[in-house]
């Protein structure tokens, strides 16, 4: 078992302006959520965290990750998901057009619905263009605190496939939360 905490914060503050009448004035939309994901192999736990930055990668690019095997964390020790708790993407190229579509890879895609776990809809099966997209300058963050499995061999390859926006280069930050049992 791994070492690995992670605290979670997304708190998002909303104005809208009323005009006229009774209630005119500003009204704030709240929407906050705080996760503390203790060391641990239950739900809302994890013992593994993996992070990378990526610079320099080409148009119309993909990388696979194999989640269970083929990562190396900052001590060069392998690191194995046996679920996978949390994903955040960010896109750290601006140019237009320069989207990050993050996706099962084309095979033993990882993330697919499956007894009631997964990030992408099963309805496509093995698409290579289910995922989500991640526009220039944008980031996307998936969660599930039960935890979404990987099956060596099968189901543990997550991709990343940058656009053919041609001109300066694609780069991202990744970072993957989970469960090692």
């Amino acid at each position: 078992m791994g070492n690995a905490t992670a605290s979670v914060n997304l708190s998002i503050t909303a104005r809208d302006v009323l005009n006229t009448g009774l209630k005119a004035g500003v009204i704030p939309i709240q929407f906050a959520a705080a996760v503390e994901l203790n060391n641990g192999l239950l739900d809302s736990q994890i013992d593994l965290a993996w992070s990378a930055s990526r610079v320099g990668m080409a148009a119309g690019g993909t990388t696979n990750m194999d989640l269970h095997g083929a990562l190396t964390d900052s001590f060069g020790n392998t690191v194995q998901f046996a679920e996978v708790v949390l994903i955040a993407l960010r896109n750290n190229r601006a140019d237009a057009g320069a989207y990050l579509l993050l996706a099962p890879a084309a095979a033993n895609g990882f993330g697919r619905l499956a007894a009631s776990k997964g990030f992408w809809s099963a309805d496509i099966a093995a698409d290579f263009d289910q995922g989500n997209i991640v526009g220039p300058s944008s980031w996307l963050c998936l969660y599930d605190p039960t935890g979404v499995p990987t099956t060596p061999g099968s189901v543990d390859v997550l991709s990343i496939t940058t656009s053919a926006v041609v001109g300066a280069t694609n780069a991202w930050d990744i970072l993957i939360l989970g469960r090692s049992a």
